[in-house]
């Protein structure tokens, strides 16, 4: 159970983020993995430990700074290091594919995310002094370790990914209901109407775009963190970049809550095939085609979801408050 919060936290931190720029700010980002993958290296190379080159073939990769920082107890502080690190690296790279491309049409910015995802992925895999190429990068901490502890040690992370989400949620909520967040609609809908009445249609695009980019890298860290190893062959493809807009298309977009129950559901429907052969005593033969099999069943959701209710599990609200009920409390201004 504790595997399976832990990885709908972090598809949700991810989901998040990817709403903020297609749900509030209208702008398509295809290269959602791209940004996830630059979050997962950068706290790897920034936890892990010294890597050097070994006699087994193993080509090393840049690491060791996670000394420099203390040990509070079972707390490795390190891991903050790391993703403030990779929030601040995914949005600088955010940063520079929308300057060129935020003014164009959508359709080009969708290109352009697509392709910066490719390179990236083709740069890391071939970057071997600094993220090992093709290998994978082993012995990324956790933020709380109990030697011996397992079930522990997975409780407590789960823990941790649940804080942050709630953190992450509580903050967009407040953005998304903000001045801020509801220009950032208006701009979307109408964004000539939103220039004439003098707002900077880009500026604000931009804002949104980068702050996207930095919680996918803050997703990619947890992920790190989570999977303690990173496989440039099969993490950050382009089918995890088709998995997180689905759950945006199921939860609902633009809406902070939709993201959560969207990246739960789809988890789950994966969690559930996976588990399924066991519970049911389904022979091993037939074992193989689980995923197939789940993947079907992801499918039908999608095709119900489309027919019964188009706007996903928790449509956009008609009218945005000034202030977040559920968060705050209270009634807020419409």
């Amino acid at each position: 159970m504790a595997f399976f919060v832990s990885f709908s936290c972090i598809y949700a931190i991810l989901a998040i983020g990817l709403d903020l720029q297609w749900g509030y700010g209208g702008m398509f980002n295809a290269g959602v993995a791209g940004f996830w993958a630059i979050g997962a290296y950068t706290a790897a190379i920034l936890t892990t430990p010294p890597s050097p080159p070994n006699v087994f073939g193993y080509p090393g990769h840049l690491g060791g700074f996670g000394l420099l920082f203390p040990r509070i107890g079972a707390f490795q502080t390190s891991v903050l290091v790391g993703m403030g690190g990779a929030m601040v690296l995914a949005a600088v790279f955010g940063f520079l594919i929308a300057v060129p491309t935020l003014r164009l049409r959508e359709d080009y910015l969708a290109i352009a995310t697509l392709g910066l995802a490719e390179i990236i992925s083709i740069t890391l895999q071939n970057w071997q002094p600094v993220t090992a190429g093709m290998f994978d990068i082993f012995s990324i901490p956790r933020p709380f370790d109990f030697p011996g502890q397992f079930v522990l040690t997975e409780v407590t992370f789960s823990a941790f990914v649940v804080v942050i989400l709630a953190v992450v949620y509580f903050l967009f909520e407040r953005m998304s209901r903000s001045p801020w967040g509801r220009v950032l609609r208006a701009v979307r809908e109408d964004e000539d109407a939103a220039m004439v009445l003098g707002k900077n249609s880009f500026a604000l695009k931009m804002q949104s775009f980068v702050i996207g980019c930095a919680l996918m890298g803050l997703a990619g860290a947890l992920f790190a963190y989570f999977q303690r190893t990173i496989d440039p062959l099969s993490d950050f493809t382009a089918l995890d970049t088709f998995f997180i807009w689905t759950v945006v298309f199921v939860g609902g977009s633009g809406n902070h809550k939709g993201a959560i129950a969207g990246a739960f559901v789809f988890y789950f429907l994966f969690w559930f095939g996976t588990h399924a052969k066991d519970w049911l005593g389904v022979p091993a033969a037939w074992s193989t085609v689980a995923i197939y099999v789940t993947y079907i069943g992801i499918g039908v959701v999608l095709i119900l979801l489309v027919l019964f209710r188009p706007r996903g599990l928790f449509p956009e609200p008609r009218k945005v408050s000034r202030r977040p009920r559920i968060v705050l409390g209270g009634r807020g201004g419409s």
